[in-house]
C-alpha cells in the first residue's frame, strides 16, 4: 500500500469539458470551487481533436507530409483561435507541426498514430494551463509521460503499475512545493523505454488519471463528464436512466469490462488496489447527482444496468482441415490477437469453431486474419448489436430484444448477454 496524501486529489476532464474557450472557462471556474490544497488535472484533447489527428494521419499515409500539413492547419488554426480568446499567447503551432514531423519519420504505423495523436493532449494541456496562470492559479505544465513509462505495444501500451508510486517523486515533490499548486498533465500518453510517445488506447485518460493518482497517493480522483454520474444505461439508447450513487470497485470493474462508456475499462483496478476512491460528477450542473466508486463489499445496484455496444462485428474462424479447436490452434489465435490489438468484447467455441466479437476497426480485423495465415477458415459479418444487461431478469432481456434476431446468447446468475441481428422486412 502506498502513502496517501490527504491533501492531494486528481481532477480529469475530457475532451467535450475544454471543447472551446468557454468550456476551458468552465474547467478553471470548477476548480476554483473545487480544489482545496494541491492537485493533478488530467485532461483530454480537446473536443473531436482525436478524431481530426486521425484524419491527418490517414492523409500522411495516403499523400505525404505536405498533404498531411495542409490537412493539420485547420486544426492548429481552430486551437491557436481558442487560445486567443482566452488571452493566452502560446505557441501551439509548434505542438502540431512537430508531432507531424516526428511522425513522418517513423516506419511502424502504430508509432506514427501515437506520436501524431498525442499532440492533441499535449496543445490542450499547454492551453489549459496558460488560461490557470491569468486567473492567478498556481499552475504549471507537467510532462505525463515522465511518469506513465510504459512497453513498446503502440496504441494500447501496457504500463508497470507496480512502479507507478516509484516514478511519480518527482510530481510528488512538485505538488509539495507550494499549498495550492495545481498540475497540469496529459491524459491517454505515455512513454516507451527507446523514448517514443506511446498512447493507452482510445478514451485512456481515465486510465491516466488512475495512474497518476497512484502515482502521488491521492485521496481521490474526480472524472468530470456530461452526464449525472454513472447512469445504469447510456441515455442516448435507453429511456428514463438512473445515477448510481454509490458501485463497488468490483461491479465498476464489470460493467467497464462489458463495455460501459463512462469509465475507461483499466481505470479501476489499481484505485481498488490502493483504496483510492472515484467520483463521477456532472460538469454541466454541479447540483446533478453523483456517483462514488469505493469498496461496498457485496453491494449490488438497486436497477438493472444496461450497456448497448452497436456496430460490432462477429469473426467466425477454425481450422482449415475443419479439425477440432485444440490448444495449439488458441495458442496462436491469442498470439496474433494481441499483436493485431482487437479488443474482443465477446467470445465463444465449439469443437470446429471460434467466434470472437469486437468493435469493428477494418486494419486490425485484416492484420489479425492475416497472421493466422492458411490454417484458418475465417467469416466476418458486420453491423451487429451487442446488448448486456446486470441484475435484470430473462423478461426484461426479451423486452429490450423483442424484433431483433439472436446470433448469440451467454448467461450467469448475474449477467444476460445477446449478440443481436436486426430482422431484414
Amino acid at each position: 500500500m502506498q502513502i496517501k496524501n490527504h491533501h492531494f486529489v486528481v481532477h480529469k476532464f475530457g475532451g467535450a469539458s475544454v471543447k472551446n474557450s468557454e468550456a476551458v472557462r468552465n474547467v478553471g471556474t470548477l476548480l476554483n470551487q473545487n480544489i482545496q490544497g494541491s492537485a493533478v488535472v488530467v485532461v483530454s484533447a480537446m473536443g473531436k481533436t482525436t478524431n481530426e489527428l486521425e484524419n491527418v494521419l490517414g492523409v500522411l499515409n495516403k499523400e505525404g507530409v505536405v498533404s498531411a500539413q495542409a490537412q493539420m492547419n485547420s486544426i492548429i488554426d481552430a486551437h491557436e483561435a481558442i487560445a486567443r480568446e482566452l488571452g493566452i499567447n502560446i505557441d501551439l503551432r509548434l505542438i502540431f507541426e512537430s508531432a507531424l514531423k516526428t511522425a513522418n519519420e517513423l516506419a511502424d504505423e502504430d508509432a506514427r498514430y501515437d506520436a501524431l495523436v498525442a499532440a492533441g493532449e499535449d496543445a490542450s494541456t499547454r492551453v489549459l494551463s496558460g488560461y490557470l496562470k491569468t486567473k492567478n492559479f498556481e499552475a504549471m505544465w507537467s510532462d505525463a509521460r515522465d511518469v506513465i513509462l510504459t512497453d513498446t505495444k503502440h496504441r494500447s501500451a501496457r504500463v508497470n503499475e507496480r512502479k507507478i508510486y516509484e516514478n511519480g517523486a518527482g510530481l510528488r515533490t512538485s505538488l509539495s512545493e507550494m499549498p495550492n499548486r495545481i498540475i497540469v498533465t496529459q491524459g491517454f500518453i505515455g512513454r516507451c523505454p527507446a523514448g517514443r510517445t506511446t498512447t493507452l488506447g482510445r478514451e485512456g485518460s481515465d486510465y491516466s488519471a488512475a495512474l497518476l493518482a497512484c502515482a502521488i497517493g491521492a485521496k481521490e480522483v474526480v472524472i468530470w463528464k456530461d452526464v449525472p454520474g454513472m447512469l445504469n444505461a447510456d441515455p442516448r439508447v435507453f429511456e428514463h436512466t438512473e445515477t448510481i450513487k454509490e458501485l463497488d470497485y468490483g461491479e465498476a470493474l464489470e460493467l467497464s469490462y462489458y463495455g460501459a462508456s463512462v469509465i475507461h475499462p483499466r481505470t479501476i483496478k489499481p484505485l481498488q488496489n490502493e483504496g483510492i476512491p472515484l467520483f463521477v460528477k456532472s460538469f454541466v450542473d454541479l447540483n446533478a447527482p453523483q456517483t462514488r466508486i469505493a469498496s461496498y463489499p457485496g453491494k449490488v445496484p438497486g436497477i438493472p444496468m444496461y450497456i448497448s455496444r452497436p456496430n460490432v462485428s462477429l469473426l467466425s474462424l477454425g481450422p482449415a482441415d475443419n479439425s477440432f479447436v485444440g490448444e495449439d490452434h488458441l495458442s496462436t489465435l491469442f498470439a496474433r490477437l494481441n499483436k493485431s490489438g482487437i479488443h474482443v468484447r465477446m467470445m465463444q467455441n465449439s469443437a470446429v469453431q471460434f467466434d470472437l466479437v469486437f468493435e469493428e476497426d477494418s486494419e486490425r480485423r485484416h492484420r489479425f486474419v492475416e497472421g493466422l495465415g492458411e490454417g484458418f477458415w475465417t467469416k466476418t459479418e458486420k453491423g451487429l448489436e451487442l446488448l448486456t444487461m446486470r441484475h435484470g431478469n430473462a423478461e426484461l432481456m426479451d423486452q429490450l430484444t423483442a424484433g431483433k434476431e439472436i446470433v448469440m446468447e451467454q448467461k450467469n446468475p448475474s449477467t444476460h448477454r445477446r449478440l443481436l441481428r436486426a430482422i431484414k422486412v
